[in-house]
């Protein structure tokens, strides 16, 4: 599951390695979530906070979790805590996708039995459905659902999907049918950030960023080939100091990327393929690939982004 993710860091923070960063991570071969400490030299994977589920999404600011389990989906609240709290958000529901926005407190679930987009608001008090996408009309294009990004409201959300030879960006609300807004090349991870539409294309090896979306939208390439991105698989945005990160797939580099100047700072070598580039908390903790994969963390707090190696958690 594949998502845009803010950064918010300190200018104390950013040039303090010696201070810890945490965040949670969810494990989708271990069916557990945990959370991570990180100091500058390497991260440790704490117990579980939760077990034994069908599915959980960790919310970007690593305090909440969406799970579901037989049949059931769940709110898990204070993973931050000592010990987490449950809440039942509906029942006899088959979930095949699960997102956040970006303040952590809207989400979006597909329900694949149903065949809808569902819209939810005030999770981190009071989870409230706000509406429902019918995405009948999608079922003979011939496409699947690569990523979903929802706005802080829950108003309304972004698809991209992926057919035989191409991708599509799809803007869809409550009560209409999906509206088709760009073709795509393959389509990759979207993320919806500071009134802004981030898009991946795999295919055109480019990072897009989109506002004014439904009058006459403008569309600018933050990243590109030109730039050395080849196959991103994932993305990430520091609104402070203006900085894309970029998982280049195909290079395997993780890329950061001027987004005044359009110029490329850092290239970041990697000794595996990342398959994402994931928030894990509220700091500059990212996932670059899935915890049992034995794969390093980024950390973005310095000027320069490192490599965290991450400890395995002990027997729970």
């Amino acid at each position: 599951m594949r998502l845009l993710f803010t950064i918010t860091v300190s200018s104390a923070l950013a040039g303090a390695q010696t201070l810890p960063a945490s965040g949670v991570i969810v494990d989708q071969v271990g069916r557990a979530i945990r959370q991570v400490v990180a100091t500058a030299g390497a991260a440790q994977a704490g117990s579980a906070k939760v077990r034994e589920f069908d599915l959980a999404a960790a919310s970007p600011d690593g305090r909440n979790a969406l799970v579901v389990r037989r049949d059931s989906l769940y709110v898990v609240r204070r993973l931050d805590g000592v010990l987490p709290v449950w809440r039942e958000m509906a029942d006899k529901i088959d979930v095949s996708r699960a997102v956040w926005s970006e303040n952590s407190d809207a989400a979006a679930v597909i329900d694949k039995e149903k065949n809808r987009l569902e819209l939810w608001a005030g999770m981190g008090h009071e989870p409230k459905r706000k509406g429902a996408v019918d995405l009948t009309s999608m079922n003979g294009m011939d496409e699947r659902i690569v990523s979903v990004a929802v706005d802080n409201e829950a108003r309304y959300a972004f698809m991209s999907t992926q057919g035989k030879e191409s991708g599509t960006l799809y803007l869809v609300k409550p009560g209409q049918e999906p509206l088709m807004v760009m073709p795509l090349g393959r389509a990759g991870v979207l993320g919806l950030a500071g009134g802004a539409l981030y898009v991946a294309d795999r295919g055109r090896n480019e990072v897009l960023k989109m506002t004014n979306w439904e009058g006459m939208p403008n569309v600018t390439a933050l990243a590109s080939a030109g730039q050395g991105v080849s196959d991103p698989v994932g993305f990430a945005v520091d609104p402070e100091r203006r900085l894309l990160y970029v998982a280049s797939g195909g290079t395997r580099q993780v890329l950061t990327i001027d987004t005044r100047s359009m110029a490329v700072k850092e290239a970041l070598e990697l000794d595996f393929t990342p398959t994402r580039l994931e928030r894990i908390g509220a700091g500059s903790l990212f996932a670059l690939n899935g915890l049992e994969s034995g794969a390093p963390l980024l950390d973005t707090r310095a000027a320069h982004a490192a490599l965290v190696p991450v400890n395995p958690p002990s027997a729970d």
